[in-house]
């Protein structure tokens, strides 16, 4: 752990800093492991990096979709308010609460399969690709600001 706070580049940083807690975690698997601070950091780099790979949809179909019902909360937390209201309205598009359980949300999307629904979240995508908000600024900020509570 030592190392990654030795990392003078933002990205770097943040690369590495999503590595040792996803190490942590075991892949999200043990999420108690995790402080508040870590747990919103971890959850922003997830839907990042699941809407980088496969947009909102791969985010909602995937163990990730866990954390749908934080993902508002977390990006409002880091200062990504941007980000946070297209994560809003993503949610918002299935008109009701999105499972935690996964297997009970992807019911419920492969229920709800449909053509609106499908472009809202290519509205989400196209505006969360435009990076209103500096995520690695911001995540990496986040982290200074509550050092303590990383480990």
């Amino acid at each position: 752990m030592e190392h990654i706070w030795n990392l003078t580049d933002t990205n770097d940083f943040v690369v590495a800093m999503t590595e040792h807690l996803e190490n942590k975690t075991r892949y999200g698997d043990d999420m108690s492991v995790l402080s508040e601070a870590e747990r919103i950091f971890y959850i922003t780099q997830t839907l990042e990096m699941e809407v980088n790979n496969g947009g909102f949809s791969q985010f909602f179909y995937n163990s990730s979709g866990n954390f749908s019902g934080e993902l508002v909360s977390a990006f409002t937390a880091i200062g990504a308010n941007a980000t946070a209201a297209i994560c809003r309205k993503a949610i918002a598009a299935f008109g009701r609460d999105i499972p935690v359980d996964r297997d009970e949300r992807e019911q419920m999307l492969d229920e709800m399969d449909s053509d609106e629904i499908d472009e809202i979240l290519d509205e989400c995508d196209s505006a969360f690709y435009d990076y209103e908000d500096d995520l690695n600024e911001l995540n990496y900020n986040f982290v200074m600001k509550n050092k303590e509570s990383f480990n």
